[in-house]
């Protein structure tokens, strides 16, 4: 049988490849120009604004601070007693900032809520509230009481707070403390309220010492009861001011005291109403 004879013309047109152009080199990336020095997109803090105060947290993008707390209707005889208590105080060099018409009685501490956790946070708030606590009677001491916020700065610079303790109703709020909100708490890896707390709400706020600025923040700051080397005023002004104003204190609150049916969750600016179960 005869072979098939290929050319070795064939061959060697079969083998031919098509030379390859080598490509031109990457174009340098030009650089991008700088930003100007002011640009900044974090929150910039200006005490002229705020009395004198600073931000209390550094600024965390995605986090929210966050507050639950009661809020009492202030009546307008308490309202026009408390504005000339303040006014019986004497000139100091740091002035009392009132605090009102508001009126604030904190359950948690300030709370660094991420904005993932904030919708199923507040909704297993307003479900627990609604199933374990119900609505409940509160009413105020009528002595006024020093605090002082538990926020410090580098500079060691302080607020002092003059408030009003929670008489009847203390032991409901320890109860929503301890049996509600505590346990909310921890299964968010948030930060518990004090072990031994009292209640009260602050109608005014000044600074400690010669300072010229302070925490930014508001009635919902911390607040704990003034220690014996601390005052704002004299132990001596304080019984004066009190045997002056508590029975007129006592009197201008409402009739059998306020009827507490929900509480107030604020994130960041937003503030929610969670209502408490009903009798």
């Amino acid at each position: 049988m005869a072979l098939v004879d290929y050319s070795s013309e064939s061959d060697s047109e079969s083998c031919k490849r098509p030379s390859l152009t080598p490509p031109p080199p990457p174009k340098r990336a030009k650089k991008l120009p700088s930003l100007p020095a002011t640009f900044d997109t974090a929150p910039k803090d200006d005490p002229s604004l705020h009395q004198g105060r600073t931000r209390s947290r550094p600024f965390v993008d995605g986090e929210y601070n966050t507050h639950v707390y009661l809020s009492l209707a202030i009546p307008p005889l308490l309202l026009s007693t408390l504005k000339e208590l303040l006014s019986s105080f004497p000139s100091t060099t740091n002035p009392l900032h009132p605090l009102l018409p508001d009126l604030h009685i904190s359950l948690t501490r300030p709370l660094p809520l991420r904005r993932h956790q904030t919708k199923s946070f507040t909704d297993d708030l307003k479900a627990k509230f609604a199933k374990e606590v119900p609505a409940f009677r509160l009413s105020l001491a009528g002595r006024v009481k020093e605090y002082f916020s538990e926020v410090h700065v580098e500079n060691g610079q302080e607020r002092g707070f003059l408030a009003l303790r929670v008489g009847a109703g203390a032991a409901e709020l320890k109860e929503v403390v301890d049996n509600t909100l505590d346990p909310l708490l921890k299964i968010s890896h948030l930060p518990t309220y004090h072990k031994n707390p009292e209640f009260h709400t602050s109608f005014a706020w000044t600074l400690l010492g010669q300072k010229e600025t302070m925490v930014l923040g508001d009635a919902l700051d911390e607040e704990v009861e003034r220690p014996a080397e601390k005052c704002l005023f004299s132990q001596e002004l304080l019984d004066k001011i009190n045997d002056r104003f508590e029975e007129r204190l006592l009197a201008a609150q409402p009739t059998g005291g306020w009827l507490i049916d929900s509480v107030e969750l604020k994130i960041s600016k937003d503030i929610t109403a969670i209502p408490l179960r009903m009798p």
